[in-house]
């Protein structure tokens, strides 16, 4: 999971005119976005367990049928880089896991914040 900021020139019902505009994303899905001369903003509910629990899905899902098709196109290839992957993926983990508790502990501050 995470978080992406994008920078985009919008009409802020607020100036009455073009502004750029900070556009957050979290997990492709858009969660805020806020004019950057009047800090006007709109903010889209997100259910951050839903979107963890299908990302987590997807990914248990899809991974066998990726490795099948790694395996048969190039059995040599995915047999030298399976030794590698083994001791990768651990650290992999970790780096996700991180990142996803990054993103629900700036989205908890975010939701104090409003309070």
């Amino acid at each position: 999971m995470e978080i992406k900021e994008i920078e985009a020139v919008l009409f802020c019902i607020h100036c009455n005119e073009e502004q750029d505009h900070i556009i957050t994303y979290i997990n492709d899905k858009i969660s805020k976005i806020e004019c950057v001369h009047c800090h006007h903003s709109v903010e889209i509910k997100i259910d951050l367990l839903h979107e963890f629990y299908h990302e987590v899905y997807e990914k248990i899902v899809h991974k066998p049928a990726e490795i099948t098709e790694e395996y048969r196109s190039d059995l040599s290839k995915f047999l030298l880089s399976l030794p590698v992957r083994i001791i990768k993926k651990p650290y992999s983990i970790y780096k996700y896991m991180k990142q996803t508790r990054d993103v629900f502990k700036a989205f908890k501050e975010q939701q104090k914040r409003e309070k």
